[in-house]
C-alpha cells in the first residue's frame, strides 16, 4: 500500500480534518471529537497548523490519518478505522513523529529530549503499539467521561440575579476572553484568537454559553460542539470565576449546553476532565456524566 504525507495546508484540508474525526466517530472509538481539533487551532494564535499537522493520504489522495503536534513533544496520531492496530500507517506516522520531535527539541537546545502521546486504556492495540515503541504509560492522565441525551436534561438552577445565555455580540468579546484567562490563568488565549475561533468551522454562537450577574459581569462560561456525523456534542473549555465559584453556575451553563446539544440532534456528550482534579470530576458528575475511560500520557527519551 502507498502511503504519502504532507503538511496541512489549507481551509480544505481543515474540512477534511472534520469530516474524517466525525466519521471516525460515528464508527469506533479512541479519537478526538471535531470540537477537540478546532480548540487546538484556535486557542492562541501562535499555533501554526501548516507546521504542526500532517496528512497522511493513500495514491487516490484517500486520508488514511494525521498527526498533529500539540507542543513540540506532545504528538497525537489519529488512523483511520479500518486501518487501526495493523502498524502499516501508525509505524511510519510515529516514525516521522519521532524524527520531527528530536528536530523541533534541537532547535530549542532541549537538554533532555523526549516524545509523547495519549492513549485512552481501552484501545488495547494502541496501547501494545505504543509498547513496541518502547514508549512507557505516565500516571497522569485525563478522565474520559461521556453522557447520554435520550432525556430532556432539566433546566438550569440559578442563584437570584443570574441568568444563562451565549456571548451578546461583539462588545462582550473582551469580557468573554478576560473571563476564560482568569480562569486557566496563565492562558495564551486573546482577542485576537478568539475572533479566530468563532469564524472557525463547527463553531456555534448558540454554544459559547456564559453566566452573567445581574450587574452584567461574566461569571462562569462553556463552549459546547455539536458534530452532526457522529451525532456527538462536547464541552471544551469550561469554567468558573474563582469569587462565583460554589454558586452551581458550571452546572448551569453545562445543562444549558446539554438541552441545546439535544435540541441539535446530538445523543450524546463528552468531556475531559484531569486525572487529579476532583472539583471537575465532581461537577461533570452532577449534571450527569460518567467516566467511560482514561487517557494516560506515554513517553520515552529521545
Amino acid at each position: 500500500m502507498t502511503i504519502d504525507s504532507r503538511f496541512f495546508n489549507n481551509e480544505s484540508d481543515l474540512a477534511r480534518l472534520v469530516e474524517f474525526l466525525g466519521a471516525a466517530n460515528r464508527d469506533a472509538s479512541s479519537y478526538w471529537h471535531p470540537g477537540d481539533l478546532i480548540w487546538a487551532l484556535y486557542q492562541k494564535t501562535t499555533f501554526d497548523p501548516r507546521k504542526s499537522i500532517r496528512l497522511w493520504e493513500g495514491e487516490d489522495g484517500e486520508l488514511f490519518g494525521f498527526t498533529i503536534h500539540e507542543a513540540s513533544n506532545l504528538v497525537m496520531a489519529f488512523v483511520h478505522p479500518r486501518l487501526r492496530g495493523q502498524g502499516v500507517v501508525e509505524g511510519p506516522m510515529f516514525a516521522w513523529a519521532t524524527a520531527h520531535t528530536r528536530a523541533l527539541l534541537e532547535q530549542k537546545g532541549d537538554p533532555e529530549p523526549s516524545i509523547w502521546t495519549k492513549a485512552l486504556n481501552g484501545d488495547a492495540a494502541r496501547r501494545e503499539f505504543l509498547g513496541q515503541l518502547g514508549m512507557a504509560r505516565d500516571d497522569y492522565h485525563y478522565l474520559h467521561m461521556s453522557r447520554e441525551l435520550i432525556d430532556p436534561p432539566p433546566a438550569p438552577a440559578l442563584p437570584a440575579g443570574f441568568t444563562v445565555r451565549h456571548v451578546a455580540d461583539e462588545s462582550e468579546y473582551e469580557a468573554r476572553v478576560d473571563l476564560h484567562r482568569e480562569v486557566w490563568h496563565p492562558s495564551k488565549v486573546t482577542l485576537a484568537a478568539y475572533r479566530g475561533l468563532r469564524a472557525a468551522p463547527i463553531y456555534r454562537p448558540d454554544l459559547d454559553l456564559v453566566a452573567v450577574a445581574e450587574a452584567g459581569t461574566l461569571a462562569a462560561y462553556c463552549i459546547a460542539w455539536f458534530d452532526p456525523i457522529s451525532r456527538t456534542g462536547e464541552f471544551e473549555p469550561v469554567g468558573t470565576r474563582p469569587a462565583f465559584q460554589g454558586r452551581g453556575l458550571g452546572k448551569a451553563v453545562i445543562f444549558e449546553g446539554l438541552r441545546r446539544l439535544r435540541d441539535l440532534g446530538a445523543t450524546s456528550a463528552i468531556v475531559y476532565s484531569v486525572g487529579d482534579n476532583e472539583a471537575s470530576r465532581r461537577l461533570y458528575e452532577s449534571v450527569g456524566f460518567q467516566v467511560i475511560d482514561q487517557e494516560h500520557l506515554y513517553g520515552k527519551d529521545l
